[in-house]
């Protein structure tokens, strides 16, 4: 049985990573180029298989609310604030900034985890943050790669 805390803060991730399917789902159409589109899809699956994961193991939150707290309403804000930035063009700079809010909110994450009581739900939620962590490690590669614009259409 989870507790309140716990239910919050899978509640949290869920939310979280719903937000951020729609973000990189919606930025990878307008990708010219074809290694962002590819990475964002990718982002966008690993997002999109967190929050079906969630709906089966913890049926109790399927169609919960989106949450409320600070660290989701923020993401929420940045995927807004990127999207209508990436409307026009990607680059570096952009893709920084996104890995830097990304790795930010992924760190708070870990940090939740460790401090979860059940261990079995701390493991589970830490295989799910480690995907995460991959496809973040393949967004600083690519831009690391990245000429200094990238359009999109």
């Amino acid at each position: 049985m989870l507790n309140s805390r716990e239910q919050q803060l899978i509640q949290e991730l869920k939310s979280i990573c719903a937000d951020g399917y729609s973000f990189y789902n919606m930025t990878a159409r307008k990708a010219v180029s074809s290694e962002i589109r590819m990475l964002f899809r990718e982002m966008a699956m690993v997002r999109a298989e967190i929050v079906n994961d969630i709906n089966k193991r913890f049926s109790g939150l399927k169609n919960s609310e989106p949450s409320t707290t600070e660290l989701a309403l923020t993401m929420r804000a940045i995927y807004k604030l990127a999207y209508g930035t990436f409307s026009e063009l990607i680059n570096k700079e952009h893709l920084a900034d996104l890995e830097m809010m990304e790795k930010r909110s992924l760190e708070i994450f870990k940090i939740y985890v460790r401090r979860m009581n059940d261990r079995r739900i701390s493991s589970y939620l830490a295989g799910h943050l480690a995907n995460i962590q991959l496809s973040q490690d393949r967004l600083q590669r690519l831009k690391s790669e990245q000429p200094l614009q990238r359009r999109v259409s």
